[in-house]
């Protein structure tokens, strides 16, 4: 692809020398890439300055067109991503190094290979969009951007179980287009996000393309309509009370076996001191014991419970004989009842992808991996009462398909964890994020309990109602509402994202079609 190919007529000076350096001085650009990857963690939770993220994109779409070859364009996407994901995500290396009993030099390699294998998918959607843009007019450059950087987006977050975790979109929380996760969800935001970045890089640096930077100006004024007057989607109907409990327990004393009873007498005290609410929630595998183990001891618990119409509800281990193996469960009892299987699993966290090739690997580095087996799929909700609930456990949360999936059956959001396998690392901290999103998205409140925090109510709009700290041992009561109407999101799916990127077809098509008049 020549660059002079690439470029409209008016690009001289300053910007068509910048353009020329990234083949002149790939090596000096992949670095800016890197360091402006790295400066992009700060765009999402717990810093919240968004605009870095977008001035760092459109650089890096900017690069993408100045690329010269597929090593280049390969180079300056997963440039970008190791910077981002490696300092976005490096808090994987606290559970690594603190509890997989390995010494620093595999905790590091580990935690390299992790972001490497994240970052590649942005130095193939740099090769697809090379490779694309060779045999297509330079009008499509935006919409090609835009469509591999989600394309990309969604293979990293689907394949291998997939780690949907710093997508473009959540960079939004506290601008005007968090009020279009409840029209198209994460998605939409993400691609609209791309789309700004993109048409920012070609309308400054190229000055080229200005319909598109018009449009991306219309969708952002649209999201402002929205934020200033925000449609009720749904609407609330009865309050319940809920109490969190958040037993604190280091998570390198969470199994022992000492631990075991001293733990769940505090888990049941707290709820006694509590009995008024609604519902309690413990957050996962509060109890250590397995459920067929467990539920006899706590039988009198529960019926005390339901005398008072209480539910309680808790995350713990469950062994199934029938089907020979270990789940990750969420069981309601006392005025309630159900027991979810978690179907998203953590690989090499609760089991080993390919076990009979990686198992032997791990077993001689030390680690302790878990077994846990996948949940079956189309799960019932859990029952509090008259209550609906739909449960996630963990890092679940970060799908959006599947959250939507269970929202039109569920009165209310549940989502337990333990977070304590990363310390006080920026982690925790963007989980809660995430779950602030999937709640917004759906229109419904969603509680959130957690071993060591934060513990919180998600209101329907996204928005914390009250929480707990990090590492005390505390409980929290509050308030949640059932919600009437489903958001669009919840009825369509990504309805909306697909016509915007017929928009964006048609966008490209116009000026292409006319010129072949």
């Amino acid at each position: 692809m020549n660059i002079n190919a690439t470029l409209s007529t008016n690009v001289t000076g300053w910007r068509l020398r910048l353009l020329q350096s990234f083949s002149q001085h790939p090596k000096k650009q992949s670095a800016a890439l890197f360091l402006l990857g790295a400066l992009s963690t700060l765009s999402f939770a717990p810093f919240y300055i968004w605009p870095i993220y977008l001035l760092a994109m459109s650089y890096l779409a900017f690069a993408w067109q100045g690329a010269q070859s597929n090593k280049q364009s390969f180079a300056f996407g997963l440039s970008f991503a190791l910077g981002l994901f490696g300092t976005g995500i490096s808090w994987v290396y606290v559970s690594i190094a603190n509890f997989g009993q390995v010494g620093l030099p595999i905790a590091i390699g580990i935690t390299l290979a992790f972001i490497t294998a994240a970052s590649l998918y942005w130095g193939l959607a740099g090769l697809a969009y090379f490779q694309t843009m060779k045999r297509l007019p330079k009008v499509w450059a935006i919409p090609v951007f835009v469509s591999m950087i989600m394309v990309f987006e969604w293979l990293r977050s689907t394949l291998f179980t997939g780690f949907p975790w710093l997508l473009p979109g959540y960079i939004s929380e506290l601008n005007w287009l968090f009020e279009l996760l409840p029209v198209g969800g994460i998605w939409l935001v993400s691609t609209i996000v791309a789309l700004t970045a993109a048409a920012f890089a070609h309308t400054v640096f190229l000055k080229q393309h200005y319909r598109f930077a018009i449009f991306t100006l219309f969708l952002w004024v649209i999201a402002g309509y929205l934020t200033m007057t925000p449609p009720n989607y749904v609407t609330p109907n009865e309050k319940h009370s809920v109490t969190l409990v958040q037993g604190n327990v280091p998570q390198d004393e969470k199994w022992l076996a000492e631990n075991s009873g001293p733990t769940l007498t505090y888990y049941q005290q707290a709820t006694i001191e509590n009995i008024n609410s609604d519902i309690v929630v413990w957050p996962e595998t509060a109890i250590t014991y397995v459920l067929h183990q467990v539920k006899p001891y706590l039988k009198p618990f529960s019926e005390d419970l339901a005398k008072q119409n209480t539910t309680l509800i808790t995350g713990v281990p469950v062994w199934d004989e029938a089907r020979n193996g270990y789940f990750n469960g969420v069981w309601a009892t006392g005025n309630g009842f159900g027991l979810y299987e978690k179907q998203k699993l953590v690989p090499f966290g609760e089991y080993v992808p390919l076990a009979e090739w990686f198992g032997p690997i791990f077993d001689l580095f030390g680690m302790p991996m878990s077994q846990f087996r996948k949940g079956p799929v189309n799960q019932p909700t859990l029952q509090a009462g008259e209550l609906s609930i739909a449960p996630f456990i963990c890092y679940e949360v970060v799908y959006p398909s599947l959250v939507r999936a269970m929202v039109r059956d569920s009165d209310i959001l549940l989502t337990i964890s333990n977070d304590g396998w990363f310390g006080d690392s920026i982690g925790p901290l963007q989980h809660l994020q995430i779950a602030q999103f999937r709640a917004k998205e759906s229109g419904r409140y969603m509680i959130r309990a957690t071993n060591t925090g934060v513990s919180a109510i998600i209101d329907e709009k996204g928005h914390i109602s009250s929480k707990l700290p990090q590492f005390v041992r505390a409980t929290m009561t509050g308030n949640v509402s059932t919600m009437s109407g489903n958001t669009p999101y919840v009825m369509h799916g990504n309805l909306s994202l697909w016509g915007l990127l017929l928009l964006l077809v048609m966008l490209a098509l116009l000026p292409y079609r006319r010129s072949q008049a």
